[in-house]
């Protein structure tokens, strides 16, 4: 059966709400969430309460694992001034949740992870860093998030080394289809903070039976996001950039 699949929400409790309506057209029967529940937008709670309704099995993100530690943390700025105001707000079962998380997903020939394959941190967004990830794992289907750009790497043996393909995902529907001997490394797009200028939310689809993926660009809310965002006093940066899918 098809799985869904979730990253980067961030907070956004808005676009998770359109990318789920949205998803109701699809018969899928378990979802898989990449992590970065949390970070940038006010409802990190609420989306965690989501996520935790539909049984999601998830990942460790930076922003999360970042929160779950925000007390000890040196870091300055924005980004780590809302993770502590969103700690405080966190109910115990979310957190509990939130800490439970673990860092790689593995079943029989697919790894979900935040980040990179050798290292959930580490951006994957060039043809170096995705050669470099088919070597850390063996699995043919790689989901991750982190770069908040949907796009998907495709991997096929050659001679010295993999041969390593990427094609960008903008549209309102977009067609994995992966050959019997490749491999891919998936991102499905950020759920609540795109940054490939394609101001809409990106989510997946993945069925292994037909070999494929598809990833789709949903519309939300953008004003709506804004005026919750300036209800809490939180940076206008924020908003503005996702009306540029920044």
């Amino acid at each position: 059966m098809p799985v869904l699949l979730l990253s980067d929400i961030h907070g956004n409790i808005t676009a998770l709400d359109a990318v789920l309506r949205h998803a109701q057209r699809h018969d899928y029967d378990r979802v898989v969430f990449l992590g970065d529940a949390v970070g940038y937008y006010p409802d990190g709670d609420a989306v965690i309460e989501r996520l935790r309704a539909l049984g999601a099995r998830g990942v460790m993100g930076n922003h999360d694992a970042w929160l779950l530690t925000v007390e000890v943390l040196e870091g300055q700025g924005y980004v780590f001034d809302i993770l502590r105001w969103q700690a405080e707000r966190l109910g115990e079962e979310n957190r509990a949740w939130l800490a439970a998380l673990p860092w790689t997903i593995e079943e029989e020939g697919m790894l979900a992870v935040h980040g990179s394959p050798c290292d959930p941190f580490v951006y994957v967004d060039d043809l170096d860093l995705a050669r470099e990830g088919f070597g850390c794992t063996e699995a043919r289907w790689v989901f991750h998030g982190h770069t908040h750009l949907a796009g998907a790497f495709t991997a096929l043996d050659g001679p010295s080394g993999p041969w390593v393909r990427y094609k960008p995902l903008p549209e309102p529907e977009n067609v994995v289809k992966v050959g019997p001997k490749a491999r891919a490394m998936i991102n499905p797009g950020s759920v609540g903070q795109p940054r490939d200028g394609v101001p809409q939310a990106g989510y997946g689809i993945w069925n292994e039976e037909a070999r494929e993926v598809r990833v789709y660009r949903v519309p939300f809310d953008l004003d709506a996001v804004a005026q919750r965002v300036r209800e809490v006093g939180f940076p206008p940066v924020l908003y503005q950039r996702l009306y540029k899918g920044r």
